[in-house]
């Protein structure tokens, strides 16, 4: 089968490396840049997609650099701890792998290019999906949540920019944050977050650092001011953190939602970012990612005499789980970012309570390991 992908993002990635493993597939792989690379801070690689990366046989790679999460804790301004999700109340010896993300990028692609019925095509933008479509058996979109691409398919769609972004940076540092990613919050409209990424290539611990700001505010803010405000949530003994924090250089990020009705047509598929992006707040892009991946083969090994059914049938099995992490989404990101300090205050009174209560703390986890697919019953996603 001859395969395009569009996209060399974790989604465009993981799907080449599965879908080579049918040798009979010819996989071109395009991307509008002239190398190959990732930017941006730490991520959170959950459970749901661990399975995923042994199947890649790149899990022990990842586990050996990267750094063993446990607990989710949020800390409001007034040194109080508003919950505590915990990957035990999942599962007995659970926990994320907090990662720089380049090092998930780099082990992917590294293990794509010694694939020999993997191509490269760079520094190739592709605007119009029709000429790969009539010279193609598959193509995959998996070219972020800004494609224009979505525009060329007659499929029901949003796009809708989040009012917030965030300041992030990469920061040096053997003691903070150890093991738990830590959020420090004052009602909806100030989140500190530190979430341990990990060794960076000098084989150095770092943790990423991220700081909510609203995007109408990306060409004014203080960066002073911020660090002031960071200053105020760490104690003493972190004043040599804070020193780093003070050195360090910042970048901004923003971030969008996209609703598709459906994930194909014909023989045209979206994954990833450009089918389904959401608020960071839950952190599940490159989990989700993965996980699309690995049901997109499943769906082709399975039905691989007729392409257009195999991709309805991927649409269907995604649809559930990806409709609720989406609703999750929608419902707990205005009450972490947010100019409304009710939302904020509403969360703090809702998860106090929550975490008291065993099965609250259940869900929670379940919703953080990215495997909870329906707000009633308890199901989780089955591979």
């Amino acid at each position: 089968m001859k395969i395009s992908i569009i996209g060399a993002g974790y989604a465009g990635l993981s799907s080449a490396l599965l879908l080579s493993r049918h040798h009979v597939n010819r996989i071109t792989v395009y991307d509008r840049f002239d190398r190959v690379q990732t930017i941006g801070a730490g991520i959170l690689i959950q459970p749901s997609a661990i399975e995923i990366l042994k199947r890649l046989g790149l899990y022990e790679q990842l586990i050996d650099r990267g750094e063993k999460v446990y607990h989710l804790e949020g800390i409001n301004h007034r040194r109080r701890q508003v919950f505590l999700t915990s990957y035990d109340d999942y599962s007995p010896n659970s926990f994320g792998i907090g990662i720089h993300r380049s090092l998930l990028f780099q082990s992917l692609y590294d293990k794509c290019k010694i694939q020999s019925n993997i191509t490269f095509e760079l520094s190739r933008e592709i605007t119009s999906l029709a000429d790969l479509q009539l010279t193609n058996d598959l193509v995959i979109i998996a070219s972020g949540s800004h494609s224009k691409l979505r525009d060329q398919v007659p499929i029901k769609q949003t796009y809708q920019p989040y009012p917030y972004g965030c300041l992030w940076t990469t920061i040096e540092d053997n003691e903070i944050s150890r093991h738990r990613l830590c959020q420090y919050l004052r009602y909806s409209q100030e989140m500190f977050g530190i979430l341990p990424s990990g060794l960076n290539h000098n084989s150095k611990r770092i943790v990423s650092v991220f700081w909510s700001l609203p995007t109408r505010l990306k060409a004014t803010y203080s960066l002073e001011n911020v660090l002031e405000r960071m200053k105020y949530y760490l104690d003493d003994t972190h004043s040599d953190f804070f020193e780093k924090l003070k050195r360090a250089n910042y970048s901004f990020a923003v971030y969008g939602d996209v609703y598709m009705q459906r994930y194909d047509h014909e023989n045209l598929v979206f994954i990833g970012d450009a089918a389904h992006a959401m608020s960071p707040q839950l952190g599940q892009g490159a989990n989700m990612a993965l996980i699309d991946s690995y049901f997109l083969d499943k769906s082709l090994r399975e039905h691989n005499d007729d392409v257009r059914i195999a991709l309805q049938m991927y649409t269907h099995v995604r649809r559930r789980h990806l409709r609720f992490y989406s609703q999750a989404s929608k419902f707990l990101t205005p009450l972490y970012q947010s100019d409304r300090q009710i939302y904020g205050r509403f969360r703090d009174l809702l998860f106090t309570i929550s975490k008291q209560i065993k099965f609250s703390r259940r869900m929670s986890s379940e919703i953080l390991c990215g495997k909870r697919i329906s707000w009633i019953r308890n199901k989780e996603i089955q591979y």
